[in-house]
């Protein structure tokens, strides 16, 4: 094999392994996903999504920071309000801004969250930790917004081992993470 074959042959291997990483992704602790969108008879449409939990990690539940632990799905236009659903173990809240992991008074995350745009959060309220690797579905609320477009979601999760060797109590077990899901559109204004 002549030495440009052995380039040629390395450069396939590197870009193979890199698409091979690419979509292996990386850990995303709690993944909501948009499962449906159905058109209700008043012409709103209901958004069901599903999470994956990883094997990383646990759900905890509880009322005193830093739990609960939960998901928000930031900007969800033209949302109905009381349009709510969740499983068994769950609460819901909606706000203009936030809901945010926060660490000693910061944001650990930094989501794109458009003002007087409503966010949509999970919270787990249940007793018992929910294990990864697990998918809860029945998240679901509706909005008045047939169009879609890549959005963000944020989460706070409770890591399997601190992130530190000697943690001093339970926020630093606690993790956050971004990525995006599929939303209802922001019009420009």
């Amino acid at each position: 094999m002549t030495r440009s074959r052995h380039v040629q042959a390395l450069a396939v291997a590197v870009a193979a392994l890199g698409l091979w990483a690419w979509g292996a992704g990386t850990a995303r602790a709690i993944q909501p996903t948009l499962v449906e969108i159905k058109k209700e008879k008043d012409g709103t449409l209901t958004y069901v999504f599903k999470i994956t939990i990883d094997d990383s990690v646990v759900v905890q539940g509880g009322k005193d920071a830093p739990n609960p632990d939960f998901f928000t799905i930031y900007n969800v236009a033209g949302l109905v309000a009381g349009s709510n659903q969740q499983p068994d173990g769950w609460t819901f809240s909606t706000a203009d801004e936030g809901v945010t992991p926060f660490r000693g008074g910061k944001a650990m995350i930094n989501p794109v969250d458009t003002k007087d745009i409503p966010n949509v959060t999970w919270s787990y309220a249940g007793k018992e930790p929910l294990k990864g690797p697990k998918e809860v579905a029945g998240f679901s609320v509706r909005t008045k917004v047939e169009n879609t477009v890549t959005g963000e979601y944020g989460v706070q999760v409770t890591r399997l081992k601190a992130g530190t060797l000697n943690p001093k109590d339970d926020r630093e077990s606690k993790e956050a993470r971004i990525d995006a899901v599929t939303t209802p559109e922001v019009k420009a204004k």
